[in-house]
């Protein structure tokens, strides 16, 4: 019986410090409303207890405002530490959150200073649980969202502003945080320098039925490892309203989580950055909708990720889509969504087991990059109007591809299973008569084409000899089909020179001179 008490007791003891524990010496709370610059208006902790201050805050201190006082800042301070504000601060004019400095929302409702807010600051805000604080609109620094009492959807009201850092979210309770909702017809447009993590709770763009237009410029990297994050969960008058979430420089990761889009009309991510940026979709998601648009003149890597769900998912003329997923583009895009793959855009195959390129890919491409030491199967016959890198591995052409008036072969250390197949122009018109063109590029290093054509079948053989007349490669010799042929050449293992190459075509035959350049 005494142990049981001895232990009671000293569960009481543990209790009564675990308050005292929280405190640091020197921290600094409000015992009652005044001017900041008053002594009296604070209470210091000296380690033991909370005894009156000798002199304000300067701001290198963690600082409490209690809920029941109203601080008037009647001097300019600069917080370099943590101000947490659970009552009323007045006179934010006068408050600069510096480098490093914290300002914590610790209440529901409530203001925000209208504060300096400087790079390196943070707004914590923790306190909210059914409404947002006055004052959101501002252009802080970083953001970071941890409210798991928040019991509705709040937003910020954020319009012509600019989050120079990070925006965090680390719990929302059973709410969602937004960034803005604007009136109908009205446009919002927020800028975010940094990147936008979210580890918990839930996150979105808006969450409004209204018919207005969000625009984010956002130049960092989304990073979601759990939670909810959406570019929109309003409806925006049924699609009559628009989202547009520009990711222009940074890459987008989702593990853990879950997507969706409650305007499946007229809400997506752009990929718009003149490089390559990179979808990263791991493992334990719910992706109800993610959708996404590449747009003219950016390349997205999508590694080995699928996308799933009903979101559109389009790739613009002049972009670029990379996939190393086995099942080529229909195994990267597996979800039920709109895709629209423009036939002017790129489609690069880049990855470590053998792929096919599958009947999802367009018949009809600009460049196509095979990447991939593996191999890359060719799914249907298509027509590549730009450049067929061969990289890579072996491009297996069994099924024949076409290249268009302006096509290309450029043999980069990759090469085709079928280096002879006919590679006939639209319409597949059998040439009038025999013919073969100056190989390009000329001059060259190391690798290029020879062109040429056949107005009926003929035994061929296509040689290359040095100057000194030299055999130094057979790159066909055999029977062809009347059609239009082209060969590659690699030079790499010759040394920089002029060389002629022969095509031979029953008895008809065509010498040109060519100059490799290393």
């Amino acid at each position: 019986m005494k142990l049981f008490y001895s232990l009671v007791i000293l569960c009481l003891l543990i209790a009564s410090v675990a308050p005292v524990m929280a405190q640091a010496t020197g921290d600094y709370r409000s015992t009652g409303s005044g001017n900041w610059a008053t002594a009296a208006t604070w209470q210091r902790w000296n380690g033991t207890n909370w005894a009156a201050a000798a002199t304000a805050p300067t701001g290198s201190e963690v600082i409490t405002i209690q809920s029941t006082d109203s601080v008037f800042v009647n001097v300019a301070v600069s917080i370099s530490d943590t101000l947490k504000n659970q009552g009323i601060i007045g006179g934010g004019e006068s408050l600069t959150i510096a480098d490093g400095g914290v300002f914590q929302h610790d209440q529901n409702s409530g203001s925000l200073p209208l504060a300096t807010w400087s790079a390196g600051s943070t707004l914590y805000m923790t306190g909210t649980t059914s409404t947002a604080p006055a004052n959101g609109n501002q252009s802080f620094h970083h953001v970071t969202f941890n409210t798991p009492n928040l019991g509705s959807n709040r937003d910020m009201s954020w319009n012509n502003i600019t989050i120079g850092g990070n925006i965090r979210v680390i719990k929302s309770g059973t709410g969602r945080w937004q960034m803005t909702s604007p009136a109908a017809g009205d446009t919002a447009r927020i800028t975010i320098m940094g990147d936008v993590i979210v580890e918990g709770g839930n996150f979105s763009s808006n969450g409004s039925s209204n018919p207005a237009h969000i625009v984010i410029d956002h130049y960092g990297n989304i990073v979601v490892t759990g939670g909810n994050f959406s570019v929109s969960r309003g409806s925006q008058g049924s699609g009559s309203g628009s989202t547009r979430w520009y990711i222009h420089s940074g890459s987008f990761s989702i593990t853990d989580a879950a997507s969706q889009n409650s305007n499946a009309a007229n809400a997506w991510f752009v990929f718009d950055k003149t490089g390559t940026q990179t979808l990263t979709i791991g493992a334990g998601d719910t992706l109800a909708a993610l959708p996404i648009v590449v747009a003219s003149g950016a390349e997205l890597d999508l590694g080995s990720s699928v996308v799933l769900g009903s979101g559109r998912f389009m790739v613009n003329a002049g972009a670029t889509l990379a996939t190393a997923n086995a099942g080529g583009i229909a195994g990267a895009l597996a979800g039920n969504g709109t895709k629209t793959l423009d036939s002017g855009a790129n489609y690069t195959f880049n990855g470590s087991e053998a792929q096919v390129t599958s009947t999802s890919l367009p018949d009809t491409v600009n460049t196509m990059v095979i990447n991939n030491a593996a191999g890359v199967t060719l799914s249907q016959a298509t027509v590549i109007n730009g450049v067929l890198r061969l990289v890579a591995g072996v491009f297996d052409n069994t099924i024949p591809f076409t290249l268009g008036p302006g096509g290309s072969i450029s043999n980069e250390g990759g090469s085709l299973k079928n280096p002879a197949t006919s590679i006939n122009g639209p319409g597949d018109v059998v040439p009038q008569s025999f013919f073969v063109n100056q190989n390009f590029p000329n001059p060259f290093n190391p690798s290029t084409t020879i062109l040429y054509g056949l107005p009926s079948e003929e035994h061929v053989a296509v040689k290359v000899y040095s100057m000194l007349g030299q055999e130094v490669a057979t790159l066909f010799e055999g029977r062809q089909a009347a059609g239009t042929y082209q060969m590659q050449f690699n030079a790499s293992q010759l040394p920089s020179g002029a060389y002629i190459y022969r095509v031979q075509a029953g008895s008809s035959t065509v010498v040109k001179q060519m100059m490799l350049l290393k």
